[in-house]
């Protein structure tokens, strides 16, 4: 289910209106019935959601799969018929799967604000609130920032200038400073038979207590579900944290760090600049990745990793060490003169 406060919830729907104009082959005589009463990933879709299967592991993926609906390609439609679901038969499953959001879901607007009411809440010049908002007591929020429709913020907040809030629930004693943009579509393309096309967000960001997000720092919100930030965490400016990422409490991340879709990073754990994960990693509690580190696997808790693609940091001074004593080594073979071929008599 969506968040009521975001989103208003169009179902349930029948598939034959859910489907209408999509290019997808439906089985005769199975469709006329079935209602859908929200979408969902494969992997928490229940009997009344529709769902789409597409990627490596089909197989696996679809064991877990409860859908009454699901679009799938044809190569792996038998997965979807062992779950008990109705396969719908499409060439591109994601792309056709995004294209019935907008009909089971709707964004609320702005509205005109005027049934908001907070008390002992400091707004600056120019700020743009909408409708149903929640703004706990000693917040400030600085000029030209825009709160959106039914956004939570706590108490003691601090938000600076310039600042868009969406489909955000942030708790008290959070301090988001100029520029930052929280709740943002996330960076989410699915491929279709006119190129790609973008996929529609329809999750929230939450962020614990006592969370600071720095100058110009991007939380996308989550495709389904939440993006989310742990209490105590602290991240610097120009930061890039993309939709459905969980990080802990009390994490520490550097100016530049870039964290892809649904990284699972634990507590405590401290990034260097510039360093960066590729999506679906997981990060123990209490790792750390030093300045500029790139892994393209898991790192285990507690660990200390450098370099790109980054390996333990003892491992990685050993290779720069080697290859340090390798450079040497042919250096001084090419300064070593050769000697002249003797002349004959």
């Amino acid at each position: 289910m969506v968040d009521n406060r975001f989103y208003k919830h169009l179902g349930p729907l029948s598939l034959l209106e859910l489907l209408d104009g999509l290019d997808v082959d439906i089985p005769e005589g199975q469709f006329c019935d079935i209602i859908i009463e929200n979408a969902a990933p494969v992997h928490q879709a229940g009997a009344k959601d529709i769902s789409f299967l597409d990627g490596r592991g089909a197989a696996k993926k679809a064991l877990g799969c409860g859908a009454a609906v699901c679009f799938v390609s044809a190569k792996n439609a038998e997965h979807i018929g062992k779950t008990g679901g109705l396969p719908l038969i499409s060439e591109y499953p994601q792309a056709d799967f995004s294209s019935i959001l907008d009909r089971l879901y709707q964004v609320l607007g702005y509205g005109d604000g005027v049934n908001n009411s907070f008390k002992d809440v400091d707004i600056g010049r120019g700020v743009v609130i909408g409708d149903g908002a929640n703004i706990g007591a000693g917040t400030s929020i600085g000029p030209n920032s825009v709160i959106g429709p039914g956004v939570v913020i706590g108490k003691n907040c601090e938000i600076g200038a310039n600042v868009v809030i969406e489909f955000s629930v942030i708790g008290n004693n959070c301090k988001v400073y100029h520029g930052a943009v929280l709740g943002g579509a996330g960076f989410g393309v699915a491929k279709s038979a006119n190129g790609g096309i973008d996929i529609p967000h329809i999750g929230t960001v939450e962020l614990g207590n006592d969370v600071t997000v720095g100058c110009q720092t991007t939380i996308d919100r989550a495709m389904f579900g939440c993006t989310s930030i742990g209490d105590g965490t602290k991240l610097d400016n120009g930061i890039q944290i993309a939709h459905n990422v969980k990080v802990g409490r009390n994490c520490l991340f550097a100016g530049h760090v870039g964290i892809a879709g649904s990284c699972n990073i634990g507590d405590g754990v401290i990034m260097g600049g510039r360093a960066g994960l590729p999506d679906h990693t997981n990060v123990g509690d209490g790792a750390i990745l030093v300045a500029g580190a790139g892994p393209i696997r898991d790192v285990p808790a507690g660990e200390v990793w450098g370099g790109t693609p980054a390996t333990p940091i003892r491992e990685q001074l050993r290779q720069l060490s080697a290859i340090r004593r390798l450079a040497k080594s042919q250096v001084k073979s090419q300064a070593k003169p050769q000697a002249k071929p003797k002349q004959k008599s």
